[in-house]
């Protein structure tokens, strides 16, 4: 199992660690993540999601349209 910091999340996607966290609060239920020693880590599929939300946030979807999305898709 391979898992990632927020900070090295931020790096890979792109995206500032206060976004990550906006968007965890409301997708969370589709961000694949472990907590080891209370320290939330991201497992590494969470890439494919939260570069998808980033996508799908830039082409100015609303966050509902964006949760039906990810509902409807799967990142096996």
């Amino acid at each position: 199992m391979y898992i990632i910091s927020l900070l090295g999340m931020s790096k890979v996607i792109q995206a500032p660690m206060y976004k990550i966290w906006e968007w965890l609060e409301v997708f969370k239920a589709h961000i694949p993540m472990k907590t080891i020693d209370q320290i939330p880590y991201f497992e590494i599929e969470a890439v494919e999601v939260l570069m998808f939300i980033k996508e799908k946030i830039d082409e100015e979807y609303d966050l509902m349209e964006i949760r039906e999305l990810l509902t409807k898709r799967s990142f096996a």
